[in-house]
């Protein structure tokens, strides 16, 4: 049986429920009268024992050899007390264990209850709808018919540097999607708003960065407010690059990579430009509220994703950002809908992370339980 530190990843410790030989990237420690195994695993798996091998040698990959090691002091008792302070250690683990499974199936809930939440919001099932409300209240109400077609008819009368050709798409098949409520419509994102493609200014050209205008990368389109940027540009960057300044309230929608980025959404609460890799939705140039779009596209993450076309690096572009389906409410439906989602969402995030506050304080506990069990604290014979 073996008892080996893998090298140069120093804090992997394993030990082998078998004999036979291993490379010269390991330390080996084999069995011995004097000492019980898992007793000197959970040793060299103590966050003591790392730091201590890591300070021996720097650099990105550090290694260590017996003779540097081997000055290391141990907690040593007798080989029945070592016995039962690993059989202390496991109980100890074994109950961590479980409160960790328990905290990942809370995560697991919390996701799925988000999912379930921004789906019942963009169905019309969050809130009461306008037409029920009108009804109620016995007074007129705008559909979303209406909506959509004054929108349609005020970015005709209002032609956009930028906005590029108009989506030119067929007509919406609404077959496959979820029946909508009484005054709601199906329709595109192309249909309801400018989508803009962003673009980079050369960087040879210096003169073209660091100005006073935000300029958005792929990367900080991570579902979030974006309140700030890592780069910015001049006013000749701008004007020298096909990109343009976007309102506060503009939807950005990531387009490429293969990891996160491509599909997540990020609002901005600044004026700003973003690059090619991103689109940005002007919603607040209509009168549907930003945070009802952002939010759907949330909910809609995979299937945006699924949308991406390409090999080495799957994308999406313009024409199928336009193209995604659109359940848009009545404007004043949407603004409720946002604020009940801003409600139950914030409860969700806040216990996010505090489930992801416990699992860190998890594996601080399980490195306490080993200080205690090697200072001869946790089990007293």
């Amino acid at each position: 049986m073996l008892y080996s530190r893998l090298r140069p990843y120093l804090n992997k410790v394993i030990r082998a429920a078998f004999e036979g030989l291993a490379s010269a990237e390991f330390i080996v420690f084999p069995e011995n009268d004097r000492i019980d195994g898992s007793y000197l695993k959970y040793i060299l798996n103590s966050w003591d024992f790392v730091k201590f091998a890591n300070s021996l040698n720097a650099g990105d990959r550090p290694r260590v050899d017996y003779d540097q090691i081997s000055s290391y002091l141990i907690f040593l008792p007798p080989l029945d007390e070592q016995q039962q302070i690993v059989a202390e250690i496991e109980m100890q683990f074994a109950r961590l264990d479980d409160a960790v499974a328990a905290l990942h199936r809370a995560r697991v809930r919390l996701k799925h209850y988000r999912a379930s939440v921004l789906k019942a919001a963009c169905e019309g099932r969050l809130v009461p709808t306008e037409a029920e409300l009108a009804r109620q209240e016995d007074r007129d109400y705008e559909p979303a018919s209406v909506l959509l077609a004054r929108i349609k008819a005020e970015r005709a009368a209002t032609p956009a540097k930028g906005r590029g050709k108009a989506n030119t798409a067929p007509a919406l098949d609404t077959s496959g999607l979820p029946e909508l409520p009484e005054g709601w419509a199906w329709t595109r994102i192309g249909e309801c708003f400018d989508v803009y493609v962003g673009a980079t200014p050369s960087r040879k050209q210096l003169e073209y960065w660091n100005g006073v205008i935000p300029w958005v990368s792929s990367g900080e389109v991570a579902f979030c407010n974006i309140r700030s940027t890592r780069e910015t540009i001049t006013e000749l960057g701008l004007q020298r690059a096909s990109t343009a300044l976007h309102p506060p309230g503009t939807v950005l929608v990531g387009m490429i990579g293969e990891g996160k980025t491509r599909g997540q959404v990020a609002m901005l609460d600044i004026s700003a430009c973003n690059n090619q890799n991103s689109a940005a939705i002007r919603v607040s140039e209509t009168s549907i509220d930003p945070w009802y779009v952002y939010r759907y596209l949330e909910g809609r993450y995979e299937e945006t994703r699924a949308g991406s076309s390409g090999n080495n690096q799957p994308a999406l572009n313009k024409s199928r950002v336009q193209a995604v389906p659109f359940p848009l409410p009545p404007a004043q439906e949407a603004e409720r809908i946002s604020v009940e989602l801003s409600r139950l969402l914030s409860i969700v995030d806040q216990m996010e992370t505090i489930v992801q506050t416990n699992l860190k304080r998890a594996e601080s506990l399980r490195q306490s339980i080993l200080l205690l069990a090697f200072s001869g604290k946790l089990f007293t014979s």
